[in-house]
């Protein structure tokens, strides 16, 4: 078994977009996605999917994106991103999942031998200029967060893996981490996959590899070339750290 991950998939086929309006590697994104998942991951591999999979408005018209990525080989594992209005609650969302697919959302799975967990997430932002309703959200997020990987931690066996999927970058755009960055230290989290950034710069100011033990990997559609990006084996990147 491999685990791969790969976010912002931003299916729409029920309500077509053309995605490729806001840059030119997006055109026929699905087509590069199913090519490129199809030749890379095995039926019994777990596939990450941090948020903004579809851009569906509500449960109907997601069924066509879950078809798609239930057609595709691999155990799928979804979080929510900024993009996925149609998520609402878990218990309703679990229901119409296809039998390969999989959600988190503050609570945690385990599957083929690894720990899965995931929250909503949000930028992060200088809590000391913040605005209270700011404050409260990070509150609430941090609730989640220790809840969750308390339970992950009390589940987690000896050589098991722990995966966070967390949809907005982990640190701001000058490597300064949120609040939840210790704690997925403290956890002694294998990786935390995320998404959510589209422009090359962004890329280049991520915060990837390892940090203080756990590996960051930036896992957005466009930013590994439409094809899911392997992240059970251990590799630094330059600039990376222990």
């Amino acid at each position: 078994m491999a685990v791969w991950a790969i976010s912002d998939l931003h299916l729409s086929f029920a309500n077509p977009q053309r995605r490729d309006q806001y840059a030119a590697r997006w055109q026929d994104h699905a087509e590069s996605i199913r090519n490129q998942w199809i030749a890379a991951i095995a039926p019994r591999d777990l596939v990450l999917i941090p948020g903004d999979i579809s851009m569906a408005l509500n449960h109907r018209d997601l069924q066509p994106d879950l078809d798609w990525l239930g057609r595709l080989p691999g155990i799928k594992i979804f979080s929510p991103g900024n993009h996925d209005r149609w998520w609402g609650k878990l218990n309703n969302l679990q229901r119409i999942l296809r039998r390969s697919q999989r959600a988190v959302d503050g609570n945690v799975i385990v599957e083929s031998g690894a720990v899965v967990c995931g929250a909503r997430s949000v930028d992060v932002i200088d809590l000391d200029h913040a605005s209270v309703p700011q404050r409260q959200q990070h509150e609430r997020i941090m609730s989640t967060v220790e809840a969750m990987l308390d339970e992950a931690t009390a589940r987690r066996e000896p050589g098991m893996p722990l995966y966070v999927l967390w949809h907005h970058p982990p640190f701001d755009q000058h490597g300064r981490p949120g609040p939840w960055v210790s704690r997925f230290e403290h956890a002694e989290v294998t990786a935390c996959v995320y998404g959510h950034l589209h422009a090359e710069l962004q890329w280049s100011f991520a915060v990837q590899g390892i940090v203080r033990g756990v590996r960051y990997h930036c896992v957005s559609a466009d930013a590994v070339g439409f094809r899911p990006l392997r992240i059970d084996r251990p590799s630094l990147a330059p600039g990376t750290s222990d």
